[in-house]
C-alpha cells in the first residue's frame, strides 16, 4: 500500500487492485461493496475503484478457463488404456501400493465413462 501523499500507484498496486477486483466478484460481492472496499482498502477514490472493477469485469470476461482451440478433449478410452498400461507395469514390478492406486484409478476412470459396473480390484 502507498502513503496518502503518493499521487501514482506502481503497476503492481493496480495489478494487486485488478486482482483483488476481480476475486470478489467472482465470490459474487457487489458491485457498489467492492467499491467501497477497495477505495478503503487501498486509498483511491470511489471512481478508481468503479475503474478497478470495470477493468476487472473485462478480464473475467474474456478470460476463457477452458482448454485452449487446439488442444483436444480428453478420450477416456485412452485414459483407461494408460492405466491399463501402468497398472500392468506396477504388478510386474511388485509395486503393491501402486497397484491399489492405479485400481482405484481405473474404477473412477470407468464411474467418468457412465460405467455402473463392480470394481476391477479382486478383494473387493
Amino acid at each position: 500500500m502507498r502513503p496518502r501523499g503518493q499521487v501514482m500507484a506502481t503497476q503492481a498496486e493496480i495489478q494487486h487492485r485488478l486482482s483483488y477486483a476481480r476475486a470478489m466478484l467472482e465470490r459474487g460481492i457487489p458491485v457498489a461493496s467492492l467499491a467501497t472496499m477497495i477505495s478503503a482498502r487501498y486509498f483511491v477514490s470511489r471512481s478508481t475503484a468503479y475503474s478497478d472493477i470495470t477493468a476487472a469485469e473485462q478480464e473475467i470476461q474474456v478470460s476463457d478457463d477452458g482448454p485452449a482451440d487446439d488442444e483436444s478433449p480428453c478420450d477416456p478410452t485412452a485414459v483407461l488404456a494408460m492405466l491399463q498400461h501402468r497398472l500392468d507395469l506396477a504388478i510386474a514390478k511388485g509395486n503393491d501400493q501402486q497397484v491399489c492406486q492405479l485400481i482405484k484409478a481405473i474404477d473412477t476412470a470407468k464411474k467418468w465413462q457412465g460405467y455402473n459396473s463392480d470394481s476391477v480390484s479382486p478383494f473387493a
